[in-house]
């Protein structure tokens, strides 16, 4: 019987060494320490090909205090990267007939937005088509940043979004992320089960053999082995990021590589057992317009190959898991060095081991035909795409610039006639086509997109009565919150928002549009041209209202 075994175990070991071998193991090595400089902060990466788990690697320090390196005890924090096994938790209910995702959420969450009449799935919150807005980016338009709150928790944040009256948009319409969908799923989750859902999440992952890994609901919580999050912001030197939240289910899962590759060879051989729950958590959800989202996952090609993945990031810590199912092949990057993007490691890995597949859907790089030079200032101004985004080109010194928003602005360099490209980046083309009238276009080229129209937006000059207009304190009952909005001699328009500190300059963009830094804000009106509210967009909040109340 002992022969038995030890043949059964040759025979695994040399099949592990077999698919190992078809990985440049030495060229990955070299890769992965190219990021990691000696006393910094560290890295861990796992490979898992045809079932078995083919490399493994652990990279500088979990803690620069006590220099301790990461190992495979080590637990970093997968930010994002959690809300797939949040996704699980609420398909686990749902293959058990305990739930439906067409149920509206309002059946479990009746207190939140009652006096909207339009059905918001469960399924919608899963692939982040619910329309319901970002707790993080309210939470910024109000000047209290989560990373500045101490203790901040789920409960907050539900609180947060019982005040909030409207969507972003029509659910289902469009897929626009936002973690209150999973901090809602969460909660639905407690409901139906009757457990709090780290309770619930825990037995879970205990269940697919993954006894480190566990949700934080308290920051001062001790976890074993933790790795501590740094950053070095330009001077030199590393800082850890403070990490005062408990909150959880969106993201603030700690686990170890150890376990998430036993997850990822749990996930690829779903096929040979039958385990419907990871088979289903690794698709498009069902009925739903939404098919490069699903469980808590993307659901689109790398490289050229059908994958499933998905990035996180949370103040220092990041963390990427990559899957190409077609290949029987998953690449997991965890980190606590917040210069380092694992999502990018992940890719460079995954170039190494599979190459570049050539896109089935090959995109315009450039136009067909280039119109002649323009005078460079006869480019200038701004341009609208179908999306509502506004981009404006600006002549520095002679150089055509794009920006777009606050966003720091590119340099155009001229190829030929009226094609540009971004100073960064040659792949960027810009293409003008300029006329004497107002249908002026620009065009963006990209490798990866369908190109990019936009239409030239005729000037706006605004009076000073316009600029007064404007003038007056604006009140949300959503935020409870307000700003003013003054007019100074020397600067213009500026907005103050209450209890802020600055003042912030505002452009008048075109008629009926202004932009305060990161703010987008659109002016609503009466018939005499007196503004009556301001509707603010910021990162993953769109038309946010404020009254204007004197």
């Amino acid at each position: 019987m002992k022969s038995f075994f030890f043949a059964l175990f040759l025979l695994l070991t040399t099949l592990t060494q077999g698919i190992a071998q078809s990985i440049d193991v030495a060229k990955i090595d070299q890769l992965l320490e190219s990021k990691i400089k000696t006393g910094a902060p560290g890295l861990a990466v796992g490979i898992v090909k045809n079932g078995a788990i083919v490399y493994e690697r652990y990279l500088g320090l979990s803690n620069l205090q006590h220099q301790i390196p990461v190992d495979p005890q080590t637990r970093f924090n997968l930010a994002s990267v959690a809300k797939q096994f949040t996704a699980l938790c609420v398909l686990k209910l749902v293959l058990e007939n305990k739930l439906s995702l067409e149920a509206d959420i309002r059946q479990y969450l009746p207190q939140i937005y009652p006096h909207l009449k339009t059905p918001i799935p469960i399924k919608t919150l899963l692939n982040h088509s619910s329309g319901i807005r970002d707790f993080y980016d309210l939470l910024s338009i109000s000047g209290k940043p989560w990373w500045r709150q101490e203790g901040l928790d789920n409960e907050d944040a539900l609180a947060l979004l019982l005040k909030q009256k409207d969507l972003n948009f029509a659910p289902g319409t469009e897929r626009w992320y936002s973690n209150s969908n999973y901090t809602l799923l969460a909660e639905i989750v407690a409901r139906v089960s009757g457990t709090p859902f780290p309770e619930y999440a825990k037995q879970l992952f205990i269940d697919l053999g993954m006894p480190h890994t566990q949700f934080c609901t308290n920051y001062m919580q001790v976890i074993p082995f933790q790795a501590l999050p740094y950053n070095d912001w330009g001077d030199g030197s590393w800082q850890q990021y403070p990490m005062m939240t408990n909150l959880y289910a969106d993201g603030f899962l700690y686990t170890t590589l150890k376990d998430q590759l036993v997850f990822e060879q749990a996930i690829q051989k779903t096929s040979t057992q039958a385990n419907s729950l990871l088979n289903s958590s690794q698709k498009p959800i069902p009925n739903t317009t939404i098919q490069d989202y699903g469980y808590g996952l993307e659901i689109s090609p790398i490289n050229g190959y059908p994958a499933v993945h998905h990035a996180g990031s949370t103040g220092s810590y990041n963390a990427q898991t990559l899957r190409f199912p077609s290949e029987k092949l998953s690449i997991m990057v965890l980190s606590n060095n917040g210069n380092l993007w694992s999502g990018g490691i992940a890719r460079e890995v995954a170039t190494q081991i599979l190459g570049r597949k050539a896109a089935e859907l090959a995109y315009a790089t450039r136009p067909l035909q280039v119109q002649a030079a323009s005078t460079p200032g006869d480019l200038v101004g701004q341009y609208r795409s179908s999306e509502n985004n506004i981009i404006r080109i600006q002549l520095k010194e002679g150089s055509l610039y794009w920006q777009m928003d606050n966003n720091n602005p590119r340099k155009l360099i001229r190829e030929t006639g009226n094609l540009y490209h971004w100073d960064i980046d040659e792949d960027w083309k810009v293409s003008f086509n300029h006329r004497p009238d107002s249908t002026s276009t620009m065009a963006l080229y990209t490798k990866t997109e369908e190109p990019l129209l936009l239409k030239k937006l005729p000037p706006f000059a605004p009076s000073d009565a316009y600029l007064q207009a404007c003038v007056g304190r604006y009140y949300s009952t959503e935020l409870d919150l307000n700003f003013s909005i003054k007019l100074s001699p020397e600067k213009g328009l500026v907005f103050k928002r209450e209890g802020g500190k600055n003042d912030i300059n505002i452009e008048v963009v075109q008629k009926g549009e202004l932009l305060a830094s990161d703010y987008k804000m659109s002016l609503e009106t009466e018939a005499t041209g007196r503004v009556i509210a301001v509707l603010m967009t910021y990162n993953r909040v769109r038309n946010l209202r404020f009254e204007k109340v004197e």
